[in-house]
């Protein structure tokens, strides 16, 4: 911990005298009184397009966002140079204010955590400016036009040196605390530069050619209105995904603690169902419908009494019935929802054998494969865990039983790509490894 915080400290200073050389140079576009309202008036706007890449981040998931702020630092770079960037940048990091995700409440990061923040920017400050000596280079000051070759060959440079440079100082970081090796972790987190440098350039030219026009303060609220538009509107949208996944969440909980042999059942089919699409090469969509059934897919069981769930020795026949209609009354429990086909044709047939038996008697002469996926996972974990009625099995046990249940009760297609995956995956971990977020 002592060497993470030397480093970030020295980061820090060296940020700072980053930051001081840098406003030095810029006191030139001040000097020039037909010049200076100008100079001014792009100063403010640069300034809150930052701010609002700082405060507005882009959501991509409920749990991720998409780094822009090098967007308008780009635009300052090619349309002013790198020093103004530099200035623009850090004054934004001074006047910006974050939402905490739980209180909802707006707070200085300077304030809560003075040192990280330094670093933060610091690694920025450093990093821009090395972008923008490249780009110098490439592309020297004094053009009318962000769309010529030099220019955009040179925000090409500049992006990537600046968002791999800023990548390297986090790397360093984790490094020292020994966290992992350098080229291991290089390895690991280079692919999330590449989007983020796909979108500053092209956004970034766009913002540097609407400040070269004249009234561009215009012309970029016409620009940025319907951005933050479509993030508002996007916004509401993962809020109430978010909502919905909560609301499956307690639902979840309130099934299993019916049932203390089936605590966690639901987490581990998810993640049994989710590595099964993965498998089978099924789409980011159709796997997250899949695992939102198979949290699911249980749900009726939350009208069986408690003695029937927790019975020690075999159902009789009324109680059995009374089993077999959780699919139907969990499907009737979700209809509210407003659900996709795919979750719905899970959780309803969860139960429905491969040959056409099983429970519901009535359904679709072939088994959908979402249902057919989640019957693999929630036999296999019904398997190997412990239940009121018998121990658990091993899983070389369950394998046995899984063969040789292939094409009466489970698809084969889906019990060979299960088998496949199987020895490397650890549902006694389910929590931890699943990727879908609540």
């Amino acid at each position: 911990m002592k060497k993470q915080k030397l480093y970030m400290l020295f980061v820090g200073l060296f940020g700072i005298a980053v930051f001081g050389i840098s406003l030095y140079q810029t006191f030139a576009l001040f000097t020039d009184p037909q010049t200076l309202f100008d100079n001014i008036l792009y100063c403010v706007i640069v300034l809150v397009v930052m701010l609002l890449c700082h405060m507005l981040p882009i959501y991509i998931t409920a749990d991720k966002t998409m780094e822009i702020s090098f967007v308008p630092v780009l635009a300052c770079v090619v349309t002013k140079g790198v020093e103004l960037a530099v200035v623009l940048f850090a004054l934004s990091t001074m006047l910006a204010f974050l939402q905490d995700s739980k209180t909802r409440k707006y707070y200085s990061p300077w304030v809560r955590a003075p040192l990280k923040e330094l670093f933060n920017v610091a690694n920025v400050l450093i990093a821009v400016r090395l972008g923008g000596a490249v780009y110098s280079l490439i592309a020297p000051a004094g053009g009318n036009s962000v769309f010529t070759w030099n220019v955009v060959l040179g925000a090409v440079a500049f992006s990537f040196i600046a968002i791999f440079g800023n990548l390297v100082f986090f790397i360093l970081y984790f490094q020292l605390s020994d966290q992992g090796r350098f080229f291991a972790l290089l390895r690991d987190n280079i692919g999330g530069i590449l989007p983020n440098i796909l979108a500053t350039i092209p956004l970034g030219l766009v913002i540097g050619y609407i400040l070269m026009q004249s009234n561009a303060y215009l012309w970029m609220t016409l620009f940025m209105a319907p951005l933050m538009l479509a993030r508002y509107s996007f916004k509401v949208y993962l809020d109430s995904h978010t909502i919905l996944l909560r609301t499956i969440a307690s639902l979840v909980e309130a099934i299993e603690a019916k049932d203390p042999y089936t605590h966690g059942h639901s987490q581990r089919v998810a993640y049994l169902s989710s590595e099964i699409c993965k498998a089978m090469g099924c789409s980011r969509s159709f796997t997250d419908q899949v695992m939102m059934a198979a949290l699911l897919h249980d749900t009726g069981k939350i009208g069986v009494e408690d003695a029937v769930l927790r019975k020690p020795g075999p159902l009789t026949k009324e109680e059995y019935d009374i089993i077999k209609q959780h699919p139907v009354v969990g499907r009737r429990i979700i209809e509210s929802i407003n659900l996709s086909p795919v979750v719905n044709d899970a959780v309803l047939y969860h139960h429905r054998r491969y040959d056409g038996t099983g429970y519901p008697q009535e359904g679709p002469d072939e088994l959908p494969l979402s249902a057919a996926i989640l019957a693999v996972a929630d036999t296999y974990d019904a398997i190997i865990t412990d239940r009121p009625y018998r121990a658990g099995l091993t899983k070389a046990r369950a394998r046995e039983i899984l063969e040789e249940v292939a094409g009466t009760q489970l698809d084969p297609k889906v019990v060979k790509a299960f088998l496949a995956i199987e020895p490397r995956l650890r549902p006694e971990d389910a929590e931890k490894l699943l990727l879908y977020t609540i």
